[in-house]
């Protein structure tokens, strides 16, 4: 076997096919979150669809570090705030504030005409009147 033919087969075993990089889904909407409350948290997300389904994901700093917030879509608007629609995942903050969170709803993103939006409470549930205050928000686009 020649020296060429063995590096082309020990390139294809490791991966290098030469084929493009898997590219990351483009979101159907984006959104800024709005510190609320006084809180200082602010940041960015964006909202996937997918088939009977659809995706929001945050991205937050400004959190206290290492700690854990609800979070849900609601109906109507930061403005004009509105029930909540659908439970999305806890937001954990990492030791430096900062958060990322994802949650996949399983169901089309029907948007009512009252508007959707996102809300992360002050504490980990909504247990305590303390907890309940909003610290970011965001207006979910149509999309």
């Amino acid at each position: 076997m020649s020296a060429a033919v063995l590096l082309v087969l020990v390139a294809m075993a490791c991966g290098g096919n030469g084929g493009s990089a898997v590219s990351s889904p483009k979101p159907a909407a984006v959104f800024t979150m709005a510190a609320m409350s006084g809180s200082g948290v602010t940041g960015s997300g964006q909202v996937y669809k997918g088939a009977g389904s659809f995706t929001v994901s945050i991205q937050l700093k400004g959190l206290v570090a290492s700690s854990s917030h609800v979070s849900h879509v609601h109906v109507g608007s930061c403005a004009k705030p509105g029930n909540v629609a659908y439970a999305l995942l806890q937001v954990i903050a990492d030791a430096f504030g900062n958060a990322t969170a994802t949650s996949t709803v399983g169901e089309y993103y029907s948007m009512p005409s009252t508007g959707w939006y996102v809300n992360v409470h002050k504490g980990p549930d909504v247990t305590e009147a303390e907890y309940l205050p909003s610290i970011s928000c965001g207006d979910l686009p149509s999309a």
